[in-house]
């Protein structure tokens, strides 16, 4: 049936792009005569060259040629049947110090859709590709070396049908993507699916099913069968409900060869998934609860092993947010969660309760203040091993802004945290501090902003520490109507201490810089439609530990000249990483008509 459809399919699309092309050189007059009517045609054409050089001596050119043509139509009426077909033709040649490969393709396209405008379009789309590489390169394997040209006719079908009406909306569809290579051989896919949407005054209800069969190039005949429903109900006044169920299945056949036989391997793997969920919320927002249910179970067969395996687990969740004022909040959850499998059953309780305060701005003098707190309390069992762990943290900041003449601006904030977690007998103290320190200046074509920050973070009882700095400037100017320049520096330095296996201190320094800039040019010498970019990249990383010292640099200029239908671009572009550069050399041009 499949090899029926790609029959009729291949000589539909070979008579109707036929037409289309003719129709587009005779002229609308015949076309509507014929019944015929070719609503618009354009295309491209273009050319591509690259060329790149390597510090190393390898080098690679690349030539691109590329051809398009797009048509739109409709028969008889705009209502009765759309459609488009397009054919494209692409030629490639690369060059390398290993040798040369040559690329040419075509590929056409033809679609349309039925009734477009009525509750059951029909629509239809067939393409078929044809790409052959003649290439220098063998792949070797042991002692032969085989050829990698190859010739590969890919043929595309999309057929689907839908029924659309108030509240409710089916469709079909069926794909076919097959490939025929004269070095991989025979491979493809093909799809059937059907998917339907039921829409209610107060619940919207999802469902697909979909098969699939697939044979890859390396010979694994694949099989997927799947199943989804999803629905969504909000027919209650504080309450949404989501429920979800999937099942899918996937057969899988491997070639199997050693040195004595060759057999097949055999792969069958079952998933089935249900879940719900369910979030309240109170009319005045104060309170949140959220709950969900969760089931999920495996099962797989390999024809070579000696038994199968299967599992299951069931998770369940229940939490609840309640804001007390607009600053406190309590939070609770609760968690619990089964897994059974072949070899036992294992089972997880987590239950948790948090505060979290967070105070409003406080003026004192010309500076803001705030402050935080947040505690929670931790109870877990795994398998009948209880554990408890307990969170605090307090917390405050401080900051000031100063205006100067409208165009400057100073800010500077400085806030510190202090955190202590216990978790399984051990207890860990943690404080931090951070400071900042920005600048930004606004005039007119120019910005300029600078900003430093400085944090240390230290384990209280222990010897860990990190420590960061971080410097960051930039400025953008607009120096004339067409002319622009944007210029940064950043520089980040880290220090990280810790404590080893054998309780000697280790210390680790990394620190990054980088130097960014940009120019636009529109119209230089005031010619018309013509834009040049240039953009330049410097970063340099020190890794004190593992002395490793690296930098990079980019430096990217291009031309851009765009006349009527016309483009024309021309880039130079060079790149340095650990001391290995290269030059690449970028033209093109595209003609759309």
């Amino acid at each position: 049936m499949e090899a029926l459809i790609r029959y009729y399919a291949r000589n539909i699309f070979v008579l109707a792009l036929s037409m289309m092309f003719i129709v587009s050189w005779l002229g609308s007059s015949v076309a509507m005569a014929n019944g015929l009517v070719n609503t618009g045609t354009s295309g491209s054409l273009g050319y591509i060259y690259r060329s790149t050089n390597y510090s190393s001596g390898d080098y690679d050119n690349q030539h691109l040629l590329k051809a398009n043509i797009d048509n739109t139509f409709f028969i008889w009426r705009n209502w009765f049947i759309t459609g488009s077909s397009s054919l494209v033709f692409s030629q490639e040649q690369t060059t390398s110090e290993s040798g040369e490969n040559d690329t040419f393709s075509t590929t056409g396209q033809l679609g349309f859709s039925v009734l477009p405008q009525s509750s059951t379009p029909f629509v239809f789309s067939y393409s078929r590709s044809d790409s052959r590489v003649n290439s220098d390169f063998k792949f070797s394997s042991e002692n032969n070396a085989a050829s990698l040209d190859d010739n590969v006719v890919n043929d595309s079908l999309v057929l689907h049908q839908s029924l659309l009406g108030k509240g409710y909306r089916l469709k079909v569809r069926y794909s076919d993507d097959q490939f025929n290579s004269s070095l991989r051989g025979r491979y493809g896919a093909s799809k059937l699916g059907l998917s339907g949407l039921l829409r209610g005054s107060s619940s919207v209800l999802r469902a697909s099913i979909t098969q699939k069969d697939e044979v890859t190039y390396d010979k694994v005949d694949r099989k997927t069968r799947s199943a989804r429903m999803n629905h969504n109900y909000t027919g209650f006044q504080q309450t949404t409900i989501s429920t979800v169920f999937s099942s899918s299945q996937i057969q899988q056949t491997l070639p199997t060869t050693s040195i004595n036989n060759s057999s097949l391997t055999k792969y069958d793997v079952t998933l089935n998934q249900a879940s719900m969920f369910l979030t309240w919320r109170s009319l005045d927002k104060k309170m949140t609860v959220t709950s969900g249910l969760r089931f999920s179970g495996i099962d797989s067969a390999v024809s070579r092993s000696l038994a199968d395996s299967s599992s299951t687990a069931l998770s369940a969740n229940l939490g609840l947010v309640y804001r007390l004022t607009q600053n406190l909040t309590v939070n609770a959850s609760s968690t619990r969660v089964v897994n059974e499998f072949a070899g036992g059953e294992s089972t997880v309780a987590q239950d948790k309760i948090g505060l979290n305060y967070r105070s409003d701005g406080i003026q004192i003098g010309h500076y803001a203040y705030d402050w935080r707190l947040g505690a929670d309390l931790g109870r877990r069992e795994d398998d009948g091993k209880e554990s408890n762990n307990s969170t605090f943290s307090l917390g405050h900041g401080i900051g000031r802004k100063w205006t100067f003449a409208r165009s400057q601006q100073i800010y500077v904030r400085g806030s510190q945290d202090y955190s202590i977690n216990s978790l399984i007998e051990k207890v860990r103290q943690r404080l931090s501090h951070r400071v900042s320190l920005g600048w930004k200046q606004s005039l007119a074509g120019i910005t300029r902003r600078m900003q430093l920050q400085m944090s240390d973070q230290r384990d209280l009882g222990d010897e860990t520490m990190l420590q960061t700095l971080s410097v960051d400037v930039d400025q953008q100017m607009q120096l004339t109507r067409r002319i622009k320049l944007n210029g940064s520096l950043n520089y980040q330095l880290t220090n990280y201490q810790y404590a080893g296996s054998s309780d000697e201190v280790s210390s680790s320094d990394t620190s990054v810089a980088s130097i960014d800039g940009s120019l636009s040019y529109i119209n230089p010498f005031s010619v018309a439609g013509l834009v040049f970019t240039s953009n330049y990249r410097y970063t340099q990383s020190v890794v004190t530990l593992q002395r490793d010292q690296t930098a990079q640099q980019t430096w990217s200029n291009k031309l851009n000249y765009r006349v009527g239908k016309i483009d024309v671009s021309l880039q130079y572009l060079y790149r340095e990483a650990r001391k290995i550069s290269y030059n690449g050399i970028y033209f093109n041009v595209k003609r759309v008509f």
